[in-house]
């Protein structure tokens, strides 16, 4: 009883426990766009291109940059703090600091930074795009599931009604009404009926694998998917579904359209950026630069009398020496150095191109040709755009048409077997016949589904064309 309580209370405490790997489509979509390979990647694509935007901006800023270098010299050669010859080793050290800023280039950063923004916006598109193609993409795997299951569903009914003809069968034999031989005929579509359930439940099994794996889960995981509404509106009008106004719609709203157009707009500003070397740049620039040297003597004062005693501490310790000169008392201090040789500059470069091998001209060239290019790739984007929006409002027709007709067989063929199965139950006809009315009406129910599914996704896809998100409720 301890274990029957605890099982209950385990039910009660987490009652979605059963409940939790039922994934909806829109939790199918969702957890695709967040989890696919391509998505990821063209989202690298988005910060590539924020960080160009980024770069272009901060051009217009000054750079600043220090440079330091220590060497050695030996031999003869020129001291670098007092610019005299020394034939002494001696150790040596530069450091400076330059700031330079753009003042004038021909319109080039202004130029770029639009441009950055542009493709920026085209990549942002492109992602847009694969968003929406993954959603269809598991909208249409998602679909399959369903009809998997529902072709599983309709296997097992039709597997009860043989089991139902099965036992009247042996009713009607037993009470001498019809031979014992038909039974043989009734197993036979047991048989075939148990044989299409097998085949159905591996369809399924590989439609949630294809699932899981577009979703990027684990093939062991065990999932099951909502099942949602799939009542066809009737009111759907399909005639109606008018060319221009589809084809205009999908201009508007498909991304892959909206990136091509932010690539042309690109693409002319490439021409400003090529032209932009036949201008003349003009710059600020300034520094600051000091020295050191290991070897810079340092001299007592100018005023020490020639042959006066002077106290000089040399290696710690106090002595007195006598001047018959200037006194060398040691070396300058290394900080001492660098504030002594500190030096400044301040000043414009102009350049002014006159000639350079007419790469300016072909480089401009080479921007109006790539122009040319994307728009005969625009062009026939538009063109296969038209192209698939004349085949989905064509095929969605066609579906629906076949859907109508399919619907009208499975209702004759039930209307069929029902009028069969009475007539069988008074003996009229022979299990044979009944069998294959009954084959007739199983396959006029395997076609509905298929055209009903098949209406489903060519509906799908037409609003997909239109702009509209995938819903299948």
């Amino acid at each position: 009883m301890k274990i029957i309580y605890l099982i209950i209370l385990m039910f009660v405490l987490n009652p979605f426990a059963h409940a939790q790997d039922v994934w909806s489509l829109q939790k199918c979509i969702e957890h695709a766009q967040k989890n696919n390979l391509s998505l990821k990647q063209s989202q690298l694509l988005i910060e590539q291109a924020k960080l160009g935007e980024q770069l272009n901006k901060y051009s217009r800023y000054p750079s600043l940059n220090a440079n330091t270098s220590f060497g050695y010299q030996f031999g003869r050669t020129i001291d670098p703090t007092t610019n005299s010859f020394v034939s002494e080793g001696i150790g040596g050290q530069t450091l400076n600091l330059d700031a330079f800023v753009n003042l004038y280039n021909g319109g080039r950063t202004k130029t770029n930074i639009a441009r950055g923004e542009i493709d920026r916006q085209a990549a942002e598109a492109d992602k847009l795009q694969l968003d929406n193609d993954i959603a269809l993409l598991v909208a249409t795997t998602y679909l399959n599931v369903l009809f998997a299951k529902e072709q599983l569903a309709a296997s097992k009914q039709r597997l009860d009604l043989t089991n139902e003809q099965l036992v009247q069968t042996e009713k009607l034999i037993a009470a001498g009404a019809i031979p014992a031989n038909d039974k043989l005929d009734v197993l036979a579509q047991q048989a075939r009926n148990e044989q299409d359930i097998v085949i159905q439940e591996n369809t399924l099994s590989v439609s949630l694998l294809n699932l899981k794996n577009l979703l990027q889960l684990e093939p062991d995981l065990i999932i099951d998917v909502e099942v949602p509404n799939l009542n066809l509106d009737e009111t759907y009008d399909v005639e109606a579904l008018g060319f221009n106004g589809i084809y205009n719609q999908a201009l508007n709203t498909q991304p892959f359209i909206q990136a091509a157009e932010y690539r042309l707009r690109s693409a002319e500003m490439g021409v400003k950026v090529a032209a932009a070397d036949r201008y003349p740049s003009l710059n600020l620039f300034g520094g600051i630069d000091t020295r050191f040297a290991t070897k810079n003597p340092a001299f007592a004062e100018d005023d020490v009398e020639l042959g006066s005693s002077i106290p000089v501490v040399i290696d710690g310790a106090l002595s007195n020496i006598q001047t018959f000169g200037p006194v060398r008392i040691g070396d300058v201090p290394y900080f001492e150095q660098l504030n002594d040789n500190l030096g400044q500059s301040v000043g414009l470069s102009l350049r002014v191109p006159i000639y350079n091998n007419n790469s300016v001209r072909i480089a401009e060239e080479q921007a109006k040709l790539n122009i040319t290019s994307i728009q005969l790739q625009n062009a026939e984007r538009k063109q296969q755009l038209k192209t698939d929006v004349q085949s989905a409002i064509t095929n969605v027709k066609a579906a629906k048409l076949q859907y109508d007709a399919a619907e009208k067989t499975v209702n004759a063929s039930k209307a069929s077997y029902d009028n069969a199965k009475k007539r069988f139950q008074l003996g009229a006809i022979n299990a044979f016949t009944l069998s294959t009315i009954k084959n007739n009406l199983d396959q006029s129910q395997v076609e509905y589904i298929v055209a009903k599914y098949d209406y489903i996704f060519k509906i799908q896809v037409v609003e997909f064309y239109m702009g509209k998100s995938i819903n299948l409720n």
